[in-house]
């Protein structure tokens, strides 16, 4: 139908009320029902197109969120490693410094282990930027300097070097302390060192 058409209809309705006056009606309804037919899909449209935005926004934000748990992840990883490494390079600092401490008993040895001033202070360094506690970094200065307190009662070494395994165990996450023997708790000397000739 044109709208030519239609305006004729409107007109001669509105002239004609009663003859044309279930036309009326009919177009009446007809309106009222395209206009709510076409609010409700606007209506939709808009809901429609917010739904996109909202699920990409929420899609932006999830994945923000796993970018940043992963980053933390990797950084706690790395942090652990650190941590590994340097406890690991304290118990050979601690190794090397007992083998020139401890007297080996009559028919005995000790092989001697040797480090350097510069690997114990990196590892000193290491052990303060990624210990959570400082009681595994005292004990550690405990072996390796000794006692400040000239009356403090003396612990054998290897009793010290078993407290300091069950700290890093427990700083590491390893679980629970485990009894360790200090007869036991170090290597003096294996029976498996090849011999050197020039000795």
């Amino acid at each position: 139908m044109e709208p030519e058409e239609l305006k004729k209809i409107i007109e001669s309705v509105i002239e004609n009320k009663v003859q044309y006056y279930w036309l009326y009606l009919v177009l009446s309804v007809i309106l009222s029902l395209l206009t709510v037919f076409l609010f409700q899909f606007l209506k939709d449209k808009g809901k429609n197109y917010a739904t996109k935005q909202d699920i990409a926004d929420i899609t932006r934000k999830i994945e923000d969120v796993k970018a940043e748990v992963q980053n933390q992840q990797d950084v706690e990883k790395q942090k652990r490693q650190l941590k590994y490494n340097a406890i690991l390079k304290s118990l050979t600092l601690i190794d090397a410094h007992l083998s020139h401490l401890l007297i080996p008993t009559k028919g005995q040895k000790i092989k001697k282990q040797h480090a350097s001033t510069e690997e114990a202070r990196e590892c000193h360094s290491s052990l303060i930027l990624t210990c959570e506690t400082t009681e595994i970094l005292e004990l550690f200065s405990l072996i390796m300097f000794g006692s400040k307190d000239p009356n403090a009662t003396k612990e054998a070494p290897t009793d010290l070097l078993n407290k300091y395994r069950n700290l890093a165990r427990k700083e590491l996450g390893f679980g629970e302390e485990i009894p360790l023997d200090r007869d036991l708790a170090w290597f003096g000397y294996g029976n498996f060192e090849t011999k050197n000739t020039n000795a």
